[in-house]
């Protein structure tokens, strides 16, 4: 009975040895997390980074807000994380922009607002407010313009029009355009 019991406990040890032998010949793991490598290099960068631009008059212009903004010299783009732009358009109220990411390029002529993007404006002395959302919406600042491809939703008060596409000069006279697959509800009181 004794010889029983030793069978399995040599059995158990050339188990043993055998699998530390196969955990030797694998190679080892690197359990440090890689840190993802841009093809640029970072000029600079900020954390919740803050910037007010005013207007010739020296009144706001617009404000960007951003949670990290990092620059990168050789193409000039600024990539931004969780970045929030307001435009001032007196006397309406401002326009608030928010995304999940956002770029913008080397001169600042085009902001592009990447994921959800979340557009509003509140209501004011002679206008309604507005909220839009979207995805992947492309700003042109200087024009007062911005569009998308994407799937797009306006509330407006008791109104709410869909569709895919989106055009948006916002300012006065604000024109706004859904492109395609357009859907209107309107609610009475």
């Amino acid at each position: 009975m004794r010889e029983h019991p030793i069978k399995w406990y040599v059995f158990l040890i050339a188990i043993l040895l055998f699998s530390m032998w196969v955990i030797n010949l694998v190679p080892e793991l690197e359990l440090e997390p890689q840190i993802a490598k841009s093809e640029y290099t970072t000029d600079f960068f900020s954390v919740t980074y803050s910037k007010l631009q005013m207007n010739a008059e020296g009144k706001p212009h617009d404000k960007l807000d951003a949670d990290y903004l990092e620059h990168y010299s050789e193409n000039g783009e600024t990539k931004l994380t969780q970045p929030i732009m307001v435009i001032f358009k007196e006397p309406a109220p401002p326009w608030r922009m928010c995304a999940q990411t956002g770029r913008i390029s080397s001169g600042g002529d085009s902001v592009f607002l990447e994921g959800a993007v979340f557009i509003s404006r509140v209501a004011g002395e002679q206008v309604r407010a507005i909220e839009i959302e979207t995805t992947n919406l492309h700003l042109e600042p200087n024009r007062n313009y911005a569009e998308t491809d994407d799937w797009a939703e306006l509330v407006s008060e008791l109104d709410t029009m869909s569709g895919v596409g989106l055009k948006l000069f916002y300012q006065d006279p604000l024109y706004i355009e859904l492109l395609a697959k357009v859907k209107g509800r309107h609610e009475y009181q």
